[in-house]
């Protein structure tokens, strides 16, 4: 069998190889999008969704600048459309409903309506202090009701800057989905909720530190077998 000794130019390969290469280029994005209710509307109002402007300062995905083949085939669609007063043409977001994630600087899903059923990774900012306290505690509470005509969502994260443990025992008889993951915004540490409930355990119970020095070698071991449950999973944000 003879080795082939030139590569031919893109565009000259087959249509099939180039449509795979466009796929394969579409990396995932955390996408953040503002929304604002229009004038005569407030934040909690249940149609919110068809009466906000939608905002987002990602740019656009590479593949939407590349040519008109990587446009036409970049899985790509126009999403959360606005049109501005004193606009006639509306306004919207580039979004993979597959791999993009949205991120939310607030829990009010109402303003996702439009595409409630399509959205499949979520990710809320979670507030500090003493918002946070009430936030999470409304949060849990009404999770499923949030959540009920996002029919497609297989991931969530909850970007946290501070108190990340305190989760352990703020959610903990609520039944955190395995899907939800909680992230470090400093140090882009991603847990499961049983992993932080652990990390919480070891906190309260050992203070992290070692109890007896004689038996440092058993402590060491205790260590390890609680902690390599969760280490597997530690990953950064993206």
């Amino acid at each position: 069998m003879t080795m082939a000794t030139t590569f031919h130019s893109f565009p000259r390969l087959p249509f099939e190889i180039r449509s795979q290469i466009w796929a394969l280029a579409a990396h995932p994005r955390l996408v953040h999008i503002r929304t604002q209710p229009k004038p005569g509307r407030f934040e909690g109002h249940r149609w919110a969704g068809a009466d906000r402007y939608f905002a987002s300062m990602i740019p656009q995905a590479e593949l939407m600048h590349v040519c008109r083949e990587s446009r036409q085939l970049a899985p790509y669609q126009k999403a959360f459309f606005t049109t501005l007063p004193g606009e006639s043409e509306a306004r919207y977001i580039w979004f993979n409903f597959n791999e993009d994630m949205i991120s939310l600087q607030h829990e009010n899903l109402y303003g996702l309506d439009p595409h409630a059923a399509d959205i499949q990774r979520l990710r809320f900012m979670v507030p500090t202090g003493r918002e946070f306290e009430d936030w999470a505690e409304g949060f849990t509470r009404f999770t499923k009701d949030r959540f009920k005509q996002f029919t497609a969502l297989r991931e969530v994260h909850f970007a946290v800057s501070s108190g990340m443990t305190h989760w352990g025992t703020t959610s903990c008889s609520y039944r955190i989905c395995s899907n939800v993951r909680f992230v470090d915004l400093h140090t882009g540490l991603m847990l499961t909720h049983p992993q932080i409930e652990l990390a919480e355990q070891w906190n309260s119970e050992k203070g992290w530190l070692v109890q007896d020095m004689d038996n440092f070698d058993e402590e060491l071991q205790w260590a390890n077998d609680n902690m390599k449950t969760f280490i597997e999973d530690w990953s950064e944000v993206e």
